[in-house]
């Protein structure tokens, strides 16, 4: 059987893969036109994109990508196919809660501000009072999307004192969510809005989330309050997330995400004072790989074995 990683591997990560069955057929490949001609015969892919159409891979049986959104493989045809389709969702849970943390700590405390005067060298002359910021302890989160990622924020949010809410598809499956002082199902965001200092975005793309976020959404919000985005950038309506921020309907923000990547150097995003833009990276750290490999390892014993494997995507869903 031909296994095409189409990714990143180290030789200790695709030593680490060999092993699970030494008569794996296992290739590593990154350029682009000899990955295409190896899909050919691959019947399983580990990748973030295809590398080639999926008439070019009459063996293709199963896709593991590396990343825990699949919107851009539905969007390209793969749901109505019967190529099953697996995620490593739940990998971002340690780095995307931290950043996370981080950045509520860094819009609360006023950083974006203070790092400015830094760079300037100069404090501003007998006003310090004007870089004192908030505390999270005794505020509102409201998390949009409560998967394995929403539930460690929450879990970590509360130890700091903050109050949770929490937005999910469904509020009928008790015990799949974490402790929260109210939680929400999708025709509640409205309500729950108002109610928050902090919205953390965590859902994933699908139709129903597609532009959930615009003008009405943020003006519900309080004009004291931050938005954090780590999901998707087509959830959030980012013409009237810059509204927002030169105008006041909200505080501050602070985004990892966007409809465009890499964000384009003349978007007015990069120039809103209030507003933290970092490259797409809250879920990459140095150990990631590793946290795929073990994922992907996992799942090709249990591919082998005929056993259900982990992550399998509800094309449906589209998570």
């Amino acid at each position: 059987m031909k296994v095409l990683a189409n990714a990143k591997l180290t030789v200790a990560q695709l030593d680490t893969l060999q092993r699970i069955d030494p008569r794996l057929q296992l290739v590593r490949e990154m350029d682009a036109e000899a990955a295409r001609r190896e899909l050919r015969d691959a019947e399983v892919l580990l990748c973030l994109d295809l590398p080639g159409p999926l008439e070019d891979a009459p063996a293709l049986r199963w896709i593991q990508l590396v990343s825990a959104g699949a919107e851009h493989l539905l969007e390209a045809g793969l749901g109505g196919t019967d190529v099953t389709i697996t995620t490593v969702s739940g990998i971002h849970r340690a780095p995307i809660s931290e950043y996370s943390l981080w950045a509520m700590i860094s819009l609360a405390r006023r950083m974006p501000v203070i790092l400015r005067e830094s760079e300037r060298h100069q404090w501003k002359p007998g006003r310090l009072r004007s870089y004192y910021g908030e505390e999270l302890c005794g505020k509102t989160l409201g998390i949009l999307g409560l998967g394995a990622i929403g539930r460690q924020v929450a879990t970590v949010a509360r130890c700091l004192g903050m109050r949770v809410l929490g937005l999910r598809r469904s509020v009928a499956k008790a015990g799949s969510h974490p402790p929260a002082d109210g939680l929400f199902g999708p025709e509640g965001l409205l309500e729950m809005l108002p109610r928050c200092d902090f919205v953390l975005v965590v859902l994933p793309l699908t139709p129903e989330t597609r532009g959930l976020i615009g003008e009405r959404e943020l003006r519900a919000m309080k004009p004291t309050s931050c938005l954090i985005n780590v999901a998707r950038g087509q959830i959030v309506d980012e013409a009237a997330l810059a509204r927002a921020l030169r105008e006041g309907w909200i505080a501050g923000a602070a985004f990892d995400v966007f409809s465009e990547e890499p964000l384009p150097a003349d978007s007015e995003l990069w120039d809103l004072p209030n507003l933290i833009v970092t490259p797409h990276m809250a879920g990459q750290t140095m150990p990631y790989m590793d946290r795929v490999t073990e994922l992907f390892g996992e799942n090709l014993r249990r591919y082998l074995a005929g056993e259900p494997m982990l992550n399998v995507l509800d094309k449906a869903r589209g998570y």
